[in-house]
């Protein structure tokens, strides 16, 4: 099969090429072939060795979510048949087909999900870690209320983007960041009810407050770290809570002990999506709550033009990836 592969460490380290096909090695296990998939930040990282990612045996496959259709079945995987259209998490699917199947297979794989009628394979493939991410932090950690105030990091980030469109879709009123006025721009078109630059105004808690009566926010929606966080610390409420599920900025903080006792505020990490997330979010899909957001669609081969967008953080949304 067709695939992309980091080949060893180094800068220099990503190929083009041929790799055996996968094949099923448990009951419940699905063989798709991949029609489209999508970029992430820890992509990036592993091709660089960076945040303690680096691939542990070459040749590595990146990728982490999919859309395509059922190509073979395992004979426990009864939901599925030949054909189905499917979207969800997998390791390894930078290439032509992709093993998925139980849980405790593999990292980051869940079973397939049946795509929605009408969604493509690229808006398929846009949706799978970022929403589920998304639902899970603001509702499964952060336990979002209806009328509550927001702050969602990294506006322009495929997990931005979908904490935007799924607070809103949940009644809140959101206050998004970006270091871009572009970005920023985009994010009012996906919903957003006020922004601010926090690359223009580093204190930007002063702005949070100042748009919330004093008060500060509710849910502090995080994925950035280092560089922001004394700033959403400072824009939590009283009893508030502040949930992080990445630290593409650094990885070290400190935390005022004192505001976070007499504050009451609770502070959670959040690492991965259950494997029942992607439900909830087709759910709001069918609904025509919330889309796929795609930043740019190129093709398995284009590997120096897709992680250069991805390392320059120049995009809005998901970058895309389709499969020959």
């Amino acid at each position: 099969m067709k695939a992309l592969y980091i080949n060893g460490p180094g800068d220099d380290n990503l190929t083009f090429g041929d790799l055996p096909e996968p094949s099923l090695q448990e009951p419940t296990d699905v063989i798709v072939r991949v029609r489209a998939t999508a970029m992430n930040r820890l992509d990036v990282f592993r091709q660089q060795g960076t945040h303690g990612v680096a691939p542990q045996s070459f040749p590595y496959i990146g990728g982490s979510e999919y859309a395509g259709e059922v190509a073979e079945v395992g004979p426990e995987a009864t939901q599925f048949k030949v054909g189905d259209r499917v979207f969800g998490t997998a390791s390894y699917t930078f290439a032509q087909y992709a093993r998925v199947g139980r849980p405790e297979s593999g990292p980051h794989q869940r079973p397939p999900v049946h795509m929605p009628d009408g969604l493509s394979y690229e808006e398929a493939a846009a949706i799978p870690i970022s929403f589920s991410m998304a639902w899970h932090m603001l509702h499964c950690k952060g336990n979002l209320k209806s009328g509550e105030d927001v702050l969602v990091m990294a506006a322009g980030s495929g997990t931005g983007t979908a904490g935007i469109q799924m607070a809103k879709a949940a009644g809140a009123r959101v206050i998004t960041g970006s270091s871009s006025d572009d970005k920023l721009d985009k994010a009012r078109a996906l919903g957003a009810d006020e922004v601010l630059n926090y690359q223009q105004a580093p204190e930007f808690s002063k702005r949070v407050r100042e748009l919330t009566d004093g008060q500060g926010v509710g849910l502090v929606f995080e994925s950035i770290g280092s560089p922001v966080w004394d700033q959403c610390f400072a824009s939590i409420k009283k009893g508030g809570r502040l949930v992080i599920c990445g630290v593409t900025g650094g990885h070290k903080a400190s935390i005022h002990l004192g505001q976070l006792w007499m504050k009451e505020i609770s502070i959670f990490g959040c690492i991965n999506e259950p494997e029942n997330d992607l439900e909830d979010v087709v759910k709001l899909i069918e609904a025509g709550s919330i889309k796929g957001v795609i930043d740019s669609v190129l093709p398995l081969d284009s590997t120096e033009q897709a992680y250069d967008r991805m390392k320059e953080r120049n995009f809005f949304g998901k970058v895309i990836l389709t499969v020959p």
